[in-house]
């Protein structure tokens, strides 16, 4: 879990770097320490940005709910990000690749998706030989972001699996998702988590 406080293109604090916030679940504690050490106020903030998931559900649920009701307190706009567009912008920034971004849901399932200029495509909820499949398909062509590992098929002919690059975005990629989001017009009241019990819509 991470909170950011931006001012535009300006990131005023980041949860990240704060040594006292390691290891907290404390959403509240996070926000506090972001108007603590920037000099704001709740009054300051007009937009809401949160990571929707896929990922730790416990964590996208209490933070999306976190800034639903912010956003409804203060009237304000909630933009929910794909977690998959916040890694996938990340690590397309070093590698300039597109990105099969992977992480694990339910037992024996994993959410999967291409991040390629900007945009994600093939979003799915899927089992491991379909996201196997997919890796197979892309290895040679894209960089890997997320978590996954595979055990290795003795003497296989497509290699070893490739490992993935980075699990989370920095707090500036962040930023740079969130603006492109608010810039494009993509403003709503409230946001959902992704998560097992709902339906993955092709996106």
């Amino acid at each position: 879990m991470s909170v950011g406080l931006a001012q535009g293109d300006n990131l005023l604090f980041d949860s990240n770097v704060d040594v006292d916030l390691a290891g907290s679940r404390n959403v509240e504690a996070y926000v506090s320490a972001a108007f603590t050490h920037s000099g704001k106020m709740i009054s300051d903030v007009g937009c809401v940005f949160v990571d929707i998931g896929p990922g730790g559900l416990g964590a996208t649920r209490t933070t999306a709910a976190f800034a639903n009701a912010l956003g409804f307190a203060k009237t304000i706009p909630v933009i929910g990000i794909h977690a998959f567009e916040l890694i996938g912008f990340h690590v397309a920034q070093s590698t300039q690749k597109a990105v099969v971004c992977i992480r694990p849901a339910a037992r024996p399932n994993y959410y999967m998706a291409l991040y390629d200029q900007g945009a994600l495509s093939d979003f799915s909820f899927v089992d491991v030989d379909a996201v196997q499949s997919f890796v197979r398909r892309h290895q040679h062509t894209a960089s890997f972001a997320g978590k996954f590992s595979f055990v290795e098929a003795v003497g296989a002919k497509e290699g070893a699996w490739p490992v993935p690059v980075a699990n989370s975005a920095s707090m500036t990629s962040f930023l740079a998702v969130a603006l492109n989001k608010y810039n494009s017009g993509a403003c709503t009241t409230r946001v959902y988590p992704i998560s097992e019990n709902l339906v993955v819509n092709e996106l």
